[in-house]
């Protein structure tokens, strides 16, 4: 077995399935090319009464490698991207099963208690540190960023960032206005320069600002200052629990779902 490969390709190995002996066996026809059993065995270090049930893992139900249809039977190391894809799509498959079943069996037990959840809630006061919360998660953000605001400073501020994040393909971009913002004259150009970029829709009865970024990843809110007094009118929030992103993308679909196009025409 050649000493070429480093050691911490093979724990990645393992710490994506595969046994030791599967790494051996593999590793040796990536290295040395196609072998019959017995050249494996002995390239390898895996031994022979083992050799058939090894390969019989790696060949049909790990598909890492393909046996030839000859007398005595030669094996073939497949590519290690194509071999990847199948181990990424058969541990989503079973995720995916394991999960649901973990899910509907324990969820119940889970609730009957009624246990409290313990969270750390973040309260974010003041123009500047919700501005800079706000600017921190745009410029995090990978594939898409959604926004909501009734005020036009918010959106301003955001402006230059926003447009940034477009320049280094982020295409997924949304923008939801309340309506009254349509009808000032100070808000419409800013309205029109955030056409450009992004997708707006407008509706009535928008109770903050909030932005959220790839698909629920992270998402701060801050509420209107119809909640609080003047001197409170940036007032964040959020959470480290792990549906709080989820929870504020499912309800901007909700709103931006109902919600009317722009026309800045």
């Amino acid at each position: 077995m050649s000493n070429e490969i480093p050691e911490n390709v093979k724990e990645s190995l393992k710490s994506i399935g595969l046994t030791d002996y599967e790494i051996s066996i593999y590793l040796t026809l990536i290295s040395k090319g196609p072998m019959d059993a017995r050249e494996l065995s002995d390239a390898s270090g895996v031994p022979y009464s083992r050799i058939y049930n090894i390969l019989t893992q790696l060949e049909k139900d790990k598909m890492w490698i393909l046996k030839e249809d000859s007398r005595p039977s030669r094996y073939f190391a497949k590519s290690p991207d194509e071999a990847l894809i199948i181990a990424k799509k058969q541990y989503n498959t079973n995720f995916d099963g394991h999960s649901n079943k973990i899910i509907h069996t324990l969820t119940p037990i889970y609730q009957s208690h009624d246990t409290p959840i313990k969270i750390a809630l973040y309260i974010h006061r003041g123009r500047d540190v919700c501005i800079n919360k706000v600017l921190s998660l745009i410029n995090l953000a990978r594939n898409s960023i959604y926004l909501v605001s009734t005020k036009y400073e918010f959106l301003e501020v955001c402006y230059d960032d926003i447009k940034k994040a477009r320049a280094r393909g982020v295409t997924d971009l949304r923008l939801l206005v309340e309506a009254e913002a349509l009808e000032d004259k100070k808000f419409l150009p800013l309205i029109k320069k955030y056409n450009a970029l992004c997708e707006i829709r407008w509706r009535d009865q928008i109770f903050g600002s909030a932005v959220i970024i790839d698909e629920g990843e992270d998402a701060f809110i801050i509420l209107s200052e119809s909640f609080f007094p003047e001197k409170m009118s940036y007032f964040g929030i959020l959470t480290d629990h792990v549906a709080f992103g989820p929870a504020s993308l499912y309800y901007f679909d909700y709103l931006y779902k109902s919600a009317k196009e722009v026309d800045v025409d």
